[in-house]
Order: C-alpha cells, then structure tokens, then sequence
C-alpha cells in the first residue's frame, strides 16, 4: 500500500469531510454495489461497506497497482460490464488526465453506473466564505469565489483544475452530455473540493 496515503497530512480535517460527503450521497440511493475509481486511502470504501444497513458491494478500481485496488485500471477504459454498479464515485481524480480525455471518462462512468456518479473536482481560488447561525435555524455556509484569479494550473500532477486552465462552464457542458446535475456543492472546510451528483440521462 503506497504510504502517501495512510498519513494525518494526507487525511486532513477538510479531506476527511470530503469522504463523509462520498459517503452520504452513496448511501442516499441505498446501493448494492458502489464502484471506487481512485482507491486513495480506501477509507470511503471501507466507511460504506460498515454503514450500508445491507451490506453494499464495493469494488475499487485504479490505475496505480501500490495502493492495492481489487482491479487495476484505467477511468477512460473501465473494465467493467454496462450497469455493473449502482453507484459510481471517482473523486479527486478527472484531473490526473488531460481534458480532451475527460469526455471519455464521463462516458465510462455513465456506461457502467446505473442510479449515480459522485465526482469532485479541484477548484483551487481565493474566496470569501460566510457562516451563518441564527436561533431556531441550521447553520448555513455560503462560499463565493473570486472572479478575477483565474490562472493556469500549477500542479506538478494535475493537468487541470476548475479555473486553472478549465473553466467550470466546460465542465458542466462535457457532464450535461452524459448526466443531469442533481446537486453542485464545495467541501465547507477548505472549499477546493466540487462536488457534482450526477443522474444518468
């Protein structure tokens, strides 16, 4: 198992609220079967496995054979059946790949999950965030990104990020193709984590 990610560096307070959101918006749909392309730390996989009340099915995929997935593989060439999954969540991975591939990868996810697709995105840039507790009402957090610190994407790893070399309305209009937008939120604690839940079309 790479070590890079059984660390507290890795596995961050914000990360941690990352895999809580993979895991509840899995668990919404009360899967069967949950596909994990990125196996990361396995935490998220080994969470649903423990919470799902019938004893989801989880299969983790990846294209780097040291983090130990069930199968080795690639996101724009699953190694699946169609509809061999209920839910699919592939998050913190689309932009380890050049953009012209994430079409591809989109189309493997629709192919191969029937109910769902959790995916985040980074989306690296300045912004204010707001919190709000009122008697009687939840709390509410309202986050609101900055307009004017678009720049090229500087990761060493990344090809892209969400405003860094991509925009976000290219984005939505590849995911559109394939999906319907359910929800759209950030991770609250460090807000570079966009979710999007997606329905098949």
């Amino acid at each position: 198992m790479d070590k890079t990610y059984l660390t507290l560096e890795y596995n961050s307070k914000s990360r941690w609220l990352s895999y809580w959101h993979q895991i509840s918006e899995a668990l919404e749909v009360s899967p069967a079967s949950v596909l994990i392309v990125g196996k990361g730390s396995g935490i998220t996989g080994n969470a649903i496995k423990q919470l799902s009340a019938g004893g989801t099915k989880v299969v983790t995929v990846d294209i780097n054979s040291a983090v130990n997935p069930d199968v080795v593989g690639d996101v724009t060439r699953l190694p699946f059946e169609g509809d061999a999954f209920d839910v699919a969540i592939c998050c913190q991975v689309l932009e380890h790949i050049p953009f012209d591939k994430f079409p591809d990868a989109l189309g493997e996810l629709h192919r191969v999950a029937k109910k769902r697709v959790i995916i985040s995105l980074p989306h690296k840039r300045k912004h204010l965030k707001l919190i709000f507790k009122l008697p009687f009402l939840e709390e509410k957090t309202i986050i609101i990104k900055h307009p004017f610190t678009v720049k090229r994407c500087t990761s060493g790893q990344h090809h892209w990020e969400i405003t860094r070399g991509v925009t976000r309305r290219q984005v939505i209009k590849e995911m559109k193709k394939y999906f319907d937008i359910e929800k759209e939120f950030l991770n609250e604690l460090n807000c570079e984590h966009r979710f999007f839940i997606l329905r098949r079309k």
